[in-house]
């Protein structure tokens, strides 16, 4: 997988610990909505399943990736499963020599610059900010600055009131998950509802 594919719609949505019966669901709303990747956490139940039948039913239409990977085990689950790219909230130097490896697009989470650069020294072609939101993004605009070199997606505590200020000052991408994937619609069986949030948040990406 490229970069340009993961950053052709800059927004990720996180599936965590989704149903799996509603899994297909989920994420036909979120392709509906403009959404071409996804990252499904491997701590939701049977995620390894619901990444195999996504890559299986939306290959030509979405990415599919898996989060949450903390170790090389769970990597190795993930990548088995159909995972196209694979995220972490941390950066962990056996995972990411494991991605390399494998070739596959890793994501690590970072929260100082030295990290960025150390991760990026890794092989990871893109980093992971997290928690974004407790930085804010004065802090991107400010590290773009010297390691604009550096793609980086957000992700943590951003909401559709806050996601364009972390394009504007630079931020690649955007991951978002429960202000985004709202539990009501997953309760509700509201994909109409999840379908209409998802265009809203792709509407904030700039052209």
């Amino acid at each position: 997988m490229e970069i340009e594919q993961l950053t052709q719609v800059p927004i990720i949505p996180v599936l965590r610990k989704i149903p799996y019966e509603k899994s297909d669901y989920i994420i036909n709303a979120l392709l509906e909505g403009g959404i071409r990747s996804i990252e499904i956490t491997m701590d939701t139940e049977r995620a390894a399943d619901i990444i195999n039948a996504a890559r299986t039913k939306y290959s030509s239409d979405i990415s599919i990736g898996a989060g949450t990977v903390l170790t090389v085990e769970k990597a190795k689950d993930a990548i088995a499963a159909g995972a196209e790219f694979i995220v972490a909230p941390n950066f962990d130097e056996a995972v990411a020599k494991y991605a390399q490896e494998q070739k596959i697009f890793f994501v690590p989470g970072v929260f100082t610059p030295s990290e960025m650069v150390s991760a990026i020294q890794a092989g990871a072609e893109m980093v992971k900010l997290f928690p974004a939101s407790v930085l804010g993004p004065q802090f991107i605009k400010d590290v773009k600055g010297p390691l604009s070199h550096i793609p980086v997606m957000c992700t943590g505590g951003i909401d559709l009131s806050t996601v364009k200020s972390y394009f504007e000052v630079g931020a690649d991408a955007v991951g978002a998950g429960s202000s985004l994937v709202k539990k009501k619609f997953i309760e509700e069986n509201d994909w109409v509802g999840l379908q209409n949030e998802t265009k809203e948040w792709v509407q904030c990406v700039p052209v």
